[in-house]
């Protein structure tokens, strides 16, 4: 009982997307993909292509950024994954088309580093 409701409290309802579906989106015109990190980490740690850089703590105040994208694929990611669902939650309550990218920034340069 206990493994279940932690299961359950964990995923909530966010919509999940995996490194491999995501790569495959990467040059599509109608795809976002948005960054919750700070700076520091955008600027230090590098990012994914064309990445839209909007810290999560700035993410509610700067949503009309984000307008443009109403009718697109958002693709959100951090660092692990922590931050983003946060973020995609915040963004499906907007009724955004938004995913979060499992395993976050960090789970796409280990795929790209193994690619290489």
């Amino acid at each position: 009982y206990l493994f279940f409701s932690i299961t359950f409290i964990s995923c909530g309802d966010e919509k999940n997307i995996s490194i491999k579906d995501a790569v495959k989106l990467l040059n599509q015109e109608d795809v976002l993909f948005l960054d919750v990190r700070t700076p520091q980490e955008f600027k230090y740690e590098g990012s994914i292509k064309n990445a839209l850089l909007i810290p999560v703590n700035d993410l509610e105040k700067k949503i009309t950024m984000l307008e443009y994208y109403k009718n697109k694929q958002i693709i959100v990611y951090c660092r692990s994954g922590r931050r983003s669902i946060m973020a995609t939650n915040l963004l499906k309550k907007k009724n955004f088309n938004v995913f979060n990218l499992e395993g976050g920034f960090n789970a796409w340069k280990k795929l790209s580093s193994f690619k290489q």
